[in-house]
């Protein structure tokens, strides 16, 4: 059995080590040719701006408490869709946005705790957007590990929370390049939008001129319940800290909610329906962003 165990040990440390040479090799290629990163992994991107987003987040979570804090956790419709200097100027609360990419319930629920480990929360707006409610939040696990500098600590509890072994490839390639000299090569993309700030991204894009409204006799969308949000209600009272819930507009028509939502402060504006305010169904433009900041103060200063 002994000798057994020994074998089994050997090859896996025989296969884990060529796996990193071949982790390597490519990052190492990086100094001649891009185009093996950009087979077997793609480029890091700008897309979701989590890479200023994290490093931003982390000096602001390090900030002293003149103010109380707020949060914004969700999906793109938060960090595009929320302004947070709006929101801060006007509930005088410290507000910073960390949306991100396809962020599902679930990826918010690992971001908030990990959050709250790092800095007192008075305050946590958790965005919700009906499509994405059920997604088990992979894409922005990639998004997060690949494309931010999310702490070491961070990205390895993710890992175990997604064995995916695209993944773990990804993150063992991320930091292979660290310990290499290796370039880095980041896709940037200026009609994206452009990152204002506290986690905010504006987004540049036309907006809509018009756009296909849902017939009056279709029934609204119905938003699924699930089970990350008692989580993230538990965890905001474990620490002090009070749980909105904002429910994203969209052009397609309103959403109808569970009654588990109603025991929570919760913000829904069924009026913003206008299609230049938006440059998709559900994604806002600056102006439309701005203004649907200010819409939701209203709904913030009567919930605080």
């Amino acid at each position: 059995m002994r000798r057994f165990l020994t074998k089994l040990l050997q090859f896996v440390l025989l296969f884990l080590s060529c796996i990193w040479l071949a982790l390597a090799l490519i990052a190492l290629s990086t100094n001649w040719t891009l185009q093996y990163e950009y087979k077997y992994f793609g480029h890091r991107t700008h897309w979701g701006s989590s890479l200023e987003r994290v490093a931003e987040f982390e000096h602001w979570a390090e900030q002293n408490a003149q103010q109380p804090k707020g949060l914004i956790v969700g999906s793109s419709t938060a960090y595009r869709n929320i302004n947070p200097h709006i929101l801060s100027d006007q509930t005088h609360i410290n507000w910073f946005n960390y949306g991100s990419s396809n962020q599902s319930p679930k990826m918010s629920y690992h971001l908030l705790e990990q959050a709250l480990e790092q800095t007192h929360l008075d305050y946590v707006l958790l965005d919700i957007y009906g499509p994405i409610v059920n997604n088990d939040g992979l894409e922005a696990a990639f998004d997060l590990v690949y494309n931010s500098d999310l702490a070491s600590w961070q990205k390895t509890k993710l890992l175990w929370h997604y064995p995916n072994v695209q993944l773990w490839l990804r993150y063992g390639y991320s930091y292979t390049k660290n310990l290499l000299p290796s370039p880095t090569y980041i896709i940037h993309d200026s009609t994206n939008g452009t990152y204002l700030k506290k986690g905010f991204v504006c987004s540049n894009q036309p907006a809509l001129q018009h756009y296909n409204k849902v017939q009056k006799h279709q029934k609204a969308q119905q938003i699924p319940d699930f089970p990350e949000l008692q989580q993230i209600a538990k965890l905001c009272l474990a620490n002090g800290t009070k749980l909105i819930l904002n429910i994203s507009p969209s052009l397609d028509g309103d959403f109808r909610l569970p009654s588990s939502y109603k025991k929570y402060p919760l913000i829904q504006i069924k009026a913003f329906h206008n299609p230049q305010h938006f440059y998709d169904s559900h994604h806002m433009t600056c102006e439309g962003a701005n203004l649907y900041s200010k819409r939701i103060i209203e709904k913030i200063q009567k919930l605080k």
